[in-house]
């Protein structure tokens, strides 16, 4: 397969056997893969995984061989399952560009690939910011994870340069039916439960065109919509929110994203639901601002889909000072979780009333975007 430029010129997607085989020896040299493979694999030595990915060639038979075992022992072990809407109701004959909210750094994307790939329609390119290419063992997991890296720090022509040849790369991948694309609707993971659309995002998209609806057509877009019942994170999340608050600003420790990874992996999820929505069309609209509009309409579909559970319920009741029963089993367990999570936070020296808002208004905001979704369609 003919190399495209975004490959050869900055390396920063995995497209040919050299370069998995390349990325495959780096990650296994990190510490991140002997811990991962000491959750997910205990029965089989470290020799054992890397002699069995020595026979691979690329990224998706890696997934389908080594991560897809390890999602499936991930969600045995720390989840009460993970059900799936709307794929089925998608043309298998098509690539997508599904854009997403994003809460987890590994999970989100690894969840959508690998469901892509086990229903037969392959797996995807998936979009990641280069922040997260600065800590060794992240970076060759997200590109065996088929990465696409997004360029968003350095001189802005460099930036925009960038921008204009990962769009390209993304759109023919798309047209030329090779893979379809997982990318976040926002630079990050959301911290306040606010699963919201930046327009940069549709923006950088629309580099490879004219921004005209035809362009955005082109590239099928879907949203998707993944909610845990338990909020992978909660506190590192609350933390930097908290933080940001006091200090305007907020500098990532160096292992902070090895850290979060492997508390998400480990950690109890509860239920886990992925909804796919449906291609967004722009026909007959007639609003100025295509790229506005294609944001407002991925939000939309997203507030819609989004799978609520008790646990959301019950934090917005708790904000809002809705009736609900608090003393079943359920909602005294969540309640626990929540003063679990305030004692970890004010261990750190945050203060416990913010502490505890900022935690509820995380689990209860998709309520709130459900509800304002619902009232627009009146």
């Amino acid at each position: 397969m003919p190399h495209h430029p975004l490959s050869t010129r900055t390396q920063r997607t995995v497209d040919s056997p050299a370069e998995f085989a390349a990325c495959r020896d780096r990650f296994f040299t990190r510490p991140l893969s002997d811990t991962m493979l000491r959750w997910c694999f205990p029965e089989l030595s470290r020799q054992a995984v890397v002699e069995q990915t020595n026979a691979f060639r690329g990224t998706e038979e890696f997934q389908f061989a080594y991560v897809n075992p390890m999602l499936q022992r991930i969600l045995k072990e720390t989840s009460q399952g993970l059900s799936i809407s709307g794929l089925d109701q998608l043309p298998t004959d098509r690539k997508f560009l599904f854009i997403s909210n994003h809460r987890c750094i590994v999970m989100d994307a690894a969840l959508v690939s690998l469901n892509l790939l086990s229903s037969g329609r392959g797996t995807c390119k998936v979009c990641v910011g280069d922040n997260l290419m600065d800590t060794p063992g992240v970076a060759e997991l997200m590109l065996l994870l088929n990465g696409v890296v997004i360029k968003r720090s350095g001189a802005r022509r460099d930036v925009y340069a960038k921008a204009q040849q990962t769009a390209a790369y993304l759109a023919r991948q798309i047209e030329e039916q090779r893979y379809s694309v997982w990318l976040s609707q926002s630079p990050g993971r959301t911290k306040d439960g606010n699963d919201h659309t930046d327009p940069a995002i549709i923006k950088m998209l629309a580099l490879a065109g004219d921004k005209t609806r035809a362009d955005f057509e082109k590239l099928h877009i879907v949203p998707v919509a993944i909610s845990y019942e338990f909020e992978p994170c909660a506190t590192h999340k609350v933390r930097e929110t908290l933080l940001r608050l006091q200090h305007g600003k907020y500098h990532k420790a160096a292992d902070e994203d090895v850290a979060q990874i492997r508390d998400s992996v480990t950690a109890n999820k509860g239920h886990i639901h992925l909804a796919f929505g449906k291609e967004i069309r722009l026909d007959g609209a007639h609003s100025a601002d295509a790229v506005q509009e294609v944001a407002d309409r991925i939000d939309a579909q997203i507030w819609s889909i989004y799978r609520a559970w008790d646990s959301n319920r019950i934090a917005h009741a708790l904000l809002t000072q809705d009736n609900w029963d608090l003393d079943t089993p359920y909602a005294q367990a969540f309640l626990g979780l929540i003063a679990n999570q305030v004692a970890e936070l004010t261990a750190m020296g945050l203060p416990s009333v913010p502490a505890r808002e900022a935690l509820l208004q995380l689990y209860a905001q998709p309520v709130f975007n459900a509800r304002r979704a619902a009232a627009s369609r009146t």
